[in-house]
């Protein structure tokens, strides 16, 4: 009876019937409605130890880079070029003046000749995660394991890297520790870059308004059933077909979107959210949630497979040497995106039956700046595994049952893994 009470609670939980939707938790925090911009969500959490008779031995950790301006001046130049553009040629309204106004001075005081760059907040993000991960895990840092860290060659994830490696310092200055940001590295940190020598993920063919959806939805159909570009548009230009020239009216407020929701990460004090309405703010994220869900979520892509496979290959190698070890990885909100998904956590697994349904089950401020995932391994003398899964702090649930609470069987999770990995 436990048992089956125990695979019921598991059910629900993985259907999202005990915790608020999307939409509530947008309504509560307007910034979630941000997705990947949204910062990492600092917070009181809970730490169950190993059941007794085991003894934590590994700890497996893949992060997220931490807060970052847009990823490049592209980025930049599509909102506030056209903005630009319709001032020169007074085709804005009034709102698009304050708009225009506002928007350059933000990004010359804040963002200018700093795109794809870590933050100031990055860079505290991830000292502070650092020294949460060593408190919860105090007793595996106590034996002094075996540190490696890999950062892909970006250099916000080596900042963010070497930012996470002095906050574990900071709280242990005994910690001996091996970093590295190496293209060898890329099929376990980044498998679907293109530097990645190993890759063998046949490329998403280009253009976000190319692709389809497993279910054969584009993003211009999603765009379009779930908000009215043009009336967005006609609030900031005299004339919606102004942004023709510049990739049209839905492009750009996906532009302006990137733009405005970015500003939470580089600790401004500008606020551009009056832009938009209050009831735009879900569709919004919706449509965000969409693009990342196409990039991310298996089945809609498996392209960052080797990520999975080196995480169960390393987890057992480091097992088997019987040392205590910690492998920190350090990249992109994609990757943590597609493994949260294949480990099935906290119903990320679900595949919802059309496109319509994917903010049901998938939300992509699950990958804030900084996101963080972790599985903690422990043996006992008979050399059984458990393993637990911590999402931002979080115990997550996995779908099936556990052994004791957020513990898992390791070769049961292996086994889940496989239709994955094979």
């Amino acid at each position: 009876m436990k048992r089956l009470f125990s695979i019921l609670v598991m059910l629900l939980c993985a259907l999202g019937l005990w915790a608020q939707g999307a939409r509530e938790l947008i309504q509560e925090d307007v910034l979630k409605a941000g997705g990947v911009y949204y910062m990492y969500p600092f917070k009181e959490h809970s730490i169950t130890p190993a059941p007794k008779g085991y003894t934590p031995v590994y700890l497996s950790h893949y992060g997220r880079h931490g807060a970052r301006y847009l990823l490049n001046d592209t980025q930049y130049e599509r909102s506030l070029g056209v903005l630009e553009a319709a001032h020169q040629a007074g085709a804005l309204t009034p709102d698009g003046e304050k708009l225009w106004e506002e928007a350059w001075a933000y990004f010359r005081e804040t963002c200018q000749y700093r795109a794809g760059s870590l933050t100031p907040l990055g860079w505290e993000q991830h000292f502070r995660i650092a020294q949460e991960i060593w408190k919860d895990n105090r007793k595996l840092f106590k034996k002094r394991p075996v540190i490696t860290a890999g950062a892909t060659q970006v250099p916000r994830c080596i900042v963010s890297m070497t930012a996470f490696l002095q906050g574990l310092l900071k709280a242990d200055p005994r910690l001996d520790i091996y970093a590295a940001a190496s293209t060898a590295e890329l099929d376990e940190l980044n498998p679907h870059a293109s530097e990645n020598p190993f890759r063998t993920v046949v490329p998403m063919e280009e253009g976000r308004y190319k692709r389809k959806d497993p279910w054969g939805t584009d993003l211009k159909t999603f765009i379009d059933k779930r908000i009215d570009h043009r009336s967005i548009c006609s609030r900031i230009f005299t004339d919606p077909d102004f942004t023709k020239p510049f990739r049209g009216t839905r492009a750009f407020v996906t532009d302006l979107y990137d733009l405005v929701f970015n500003m939470q990460c580089t600790g401004t004090t500008r606020n551009l959210l009056w832009v938009f309405k209050p009831e735009e703010m879900y569709p919004l994220w919706e449509i965000n949630n969409y693009i990342h869900y196409m990039e991310a979520a298996p089945p809609a892509t498996m392209r960052d497979l080797p990520a999975l496979k080196h995480l169960i290959d390393d987890a057992d190698s480091a097992i088997a040497s019987g040392k205590p070890t910690v492998r920190l990885r350090f990249g992109h909100d994609t990757v943590f995106l597609f493994l949260v998904s294949a480990l099935g956590a906290d119903g990320f697994g679900l595949v919802p039956s059309s496109a319509d349904g994917i903010s049901d089950y998938w939300w992509n401020f699950r990958s804030p700046m900084a996101a963080t995932l972790y599985l903690v391994f422990c043996q006992n003398r008979q050399g059984d595994v458990l393993v637990k899964t911590v999402i931002n702090g979080d115990e997550a649930r996995l779908p099936f049952p556990s052994v004791q609470g957020p513990w898992y069987s390791w070769d049961a999770l292996k086994q889940y893994l496989s239709k994955h990995v094979n």
